[in-house]
């Protein structure tokens, strides 16, 4: 699956995401503004790890968000582990962020080829997402 599929994926699990002719438009999950993203190519968005997979996040779509480049970037400046945050604060930052998907979450179209418990096949799965 490409990267711009993944983010189709994640935006279709985003409440905040409608598709408007070539492009889904919604929020970023980090920062709450206006997000623009083409689904054929991606372009315009990146897509997040809620926890970051070095820390034991994962590649289902519950963990999954479509951010804007910039705020990824921060995200990862700031939180990274030679920054020295403790624990409890980053797991805090992340608890926020999972606590705003959750309440952004509408489940997927049914689709008969895909796993329908928000988790990704097998297929699915980015190998460098």
């Amino acid at each position: 699956m490409t990267t711009a599929e993944l983010l189709g994926r994640v935006a279709e699990t985003d409440s905040t995401f409608t598709r408007k002719g070539a492009d889904w438009l919604g929020k970023c999950l980090i920062c709450n503004g206006p997000i623009a993203f083409d689904a054929t190519t991606g372009e315009g968005a990146t897509l997040e790890h809620i926890r970051a997979r070095r820390r034991g996040g994962t590649n289902e779509l519950p963990n999954l968000g479509v951010v804007h480049g910039r705020c990824n970037w921060e995200k990862g400046r700031r939180w990274d582990p030679k920054r020295r945050r403790s624990e409890a604060d980053y797991e805090e930052f992340i608890a926020r962020l999972i606590e705003r998907r959750q309440q952004r979450w509408r489940e997927p179209p049914t689709r008969p080829d895909r796993a329908r418990d928000g988790r990704l096949d097998d297929h699915d799965a980015p190998a460098s997402a």
